[in-house]
């Protein structure tokens, strides 16, 4: 029987989260015929040995330099035999046969669906993020603080950050990155991750183009996926300027490429007016020269 299911996990010097993570998915799955492809983005040696000792039996693709998450999951796809992708971060954990209740929800669908996740939660079992709205420059402004005068339009049609607190299976804008299950023969028609998102939005884009070429991405909250979240962009410092060096060009890319340029100069002028009150209100230390400079170059 043919391989019908390609699970792609990227590794960044994080072995002992991406081991974790195939353990749950052995431990399991009982349906589809899979792989399991690792794509290593320039590890320590340590890192890819440790993987490729406990795990001979996966393919295990070794980058040069750090590519990035959306140019790593690329190369898995190019790689993959499977009628489906299954992106899974290195950071979570499987707690039932999630790519068999996936892959018969995709089977048993219209062809206008193309993909699907399903509920992330912390590794103590509460809500975790799983899924969001589309960004809008009023989406970032309400996430300075003005959001507590319409606590309800924010959380039904502005957020981007929500957890799953329905039952029903349901379509949404775009899933968190960490578990995405979508056909791959619509992965490639409309060009896969956007390379040029080192990190951030690169699904939140991938979902935008899915939406605009008429096809749907639904939730299914039966579905429970652990997620430990940030393993891969630790930092020492409070105000962790290369994560947000990170997000600010990725931020500025997705709005000049999905809304124009004024709406991306719009979502920059918020920004530092979220950067002067936090500076001035917050309890995070921050340093307001440095991180306007970021935003103003990103």
């Amino acid at each position: 029987m043919g391989i019908t299911v390609s699970i792609i996990i990227v590794n960044y010097d994080c072995e002992e989260h991406t081991c974790n993570c195939i353990d749950s998915i052995y431990k399991d799955i009982r349906g589809p015929c899979f792989e399991i492809i690792v794509i290593d983005n320039a590890s320590s040696v340590s890192s890819v040995n440790t993987i490729s000792v406990r795990f001979p039996g996966i393919k295990l693709i070794v980058n040069e330099k750090n590519k990035g998450f959306g140019a790593a999951n690329n190369i898995g796809a190019r790689h993959a035999l499977g009628k489906y992708l299954f992106f899974l971060n290195p950071d979570t954990l499987l707690l039932s046969d999630a790519v068999s209740q996936f892959y018969d929800f995709l089977e048993n669908t219209t062809n206008d669906i193309a993909c699907c996740g399903g509920n992330l939660v912390k590794a103590d079992g509460s809500p975790n993020t799983s899924y969001g709205n589309f960004p809008t420059v009023l989406q970032q402004f309400s996430d300075i603080g003005f959001r507590v005068f319409y606590k309800k339009l924010y959380a039904e049609k502005l957020s981007m950050a929500k957890a799953c607190d329905f039952k029903d299976i349901r379509p949404i804008d775009f899933l968190v990155g960490a578990a995405i299950f979508i056909k791959k023969q619509l992965f490639e028609a409309i060009g896969g991750f956007d390379e040029r998102f080192f990190m951030y939005y690169e699904e939140t884009d991938l979902f935008f183009r899915l939406d605009k070429a008429g096809y749907k991405t639904y939730l299914l909250p039966e579905v429970k996926i652990v997620h430990l979240e940030g393993v891969t962009t630790k930092s020492g410092e409070p105000f962790n300027y290369g994560k947000w060096k990170m997000m600010e060009k990725s931020r500025y890319y997705y709005f000049t490429k999905n809304r124009g340029r004024f709406t991306s100069l719009c979502v920059r002028l918020v920004q530092m007016l979220s950067l002067t009150l936090l500076y001035c209100f917050g309890s995070t230390p921050v340093n307001l020269k440095k991180a306007i400079k970021i935003t103003v170059k990103a």
